[in-house]
């Protein structure tokens, strides 16, 4: 059975103190979403993950927004479910848990809604087109340990071997720091997960529901 379950992540060093909009935000998905909300923070992290992911060594050198893109990653891959980023929710996600959990679907989201804008510069001259076969990053559902999530969180561990020196040396400063929007020795670019996923929904477009609302965007931050 897929876990009721939906996972926000509020880490790092840079950022620790959740503004009021960020809270209501978590107060909304608990009062609508119609599933446990679970977010994952510096002091229950050792309690999210499970024995056979233990975390990446390059996590702790990541930004705060770096490691919301790992978290939730390795929540989709390890426990299933959904995540989201804190954002206003009105709505239940119980049909969708629902609908995914009788499809032969992988995961569920809402259609991706930004145009090739939505896919990094890096990638864009060769996914830029194919937008309409993506979800949004923002939100979604997945079941564990399916062969897009393998492929997803494997990738991503792959950067962070091949990164990991640089990241040592150039750890990120500041909550949002990237290596395309900030002047900055950090190597990771701002979609640096994002370069994996929408690949990944590209090529099992017809395993991914599209089904979701679109998020809500108004006065998150």
């Amino acid at each position: 059975m897929l876990d009721r379950k939906i996972y926000c992540s509020w880490v790092g060093n840079n950022n620790l103190e959740m503004n009021d909009n960020r809270k209501r935000g978590i107060e909304s998905l608990q009062n609508n979403s119609g599933a446990e909300v679970i977010v994952v923070t510096n002091e229950t992290l050792n309690d999210f993950l499970v024995p056979e992911g233990p975390l990446h060594q390059g996590f702790q050198y990541l930004s705060d927004v770096h490691k919301a893109d790992y978290i939730r990653t390795y929540a989709m891959h390890f426990h299933g479910g959904g995540y989201t980023d804190i954002k206003p929710c009105n709505y239940s996600w119980l049909p969708y848990f629902d609908k995914l959990e009788n499809s032969y679907a992988f995961g569920m989201g809402a259609p991706e809604d930004e145009g090739p804008l939505s896919t990094p510069l890096s990638i864009r001259d060769q996914y830029g087109d194919k937008w309409p076969d993506m979800i949004s990053f923002d939100m979604f559902i997945f079941k564990p340990r399916s062969e897009f999530t393998f492929r997803w969180y494997t990738d991503i561990l792959s950067k962070l071997d091949f990164y990991l020196h640089r990241l040592i040396e150039s750890p990120a400063r500041a909550s949002r720091e990237a290596a395309d929007t900030f002047i900055t020795q950090y190597p990771l670019e701002w979609g640096w997960n994002i370069t994996t996923f929408h690949p990944l929904c590209v090529r099992y477009t017809d395993k991914i529901l599209k089904d979701m609302p679109y998020p809500n965007r108004q006065d998150y931050r």
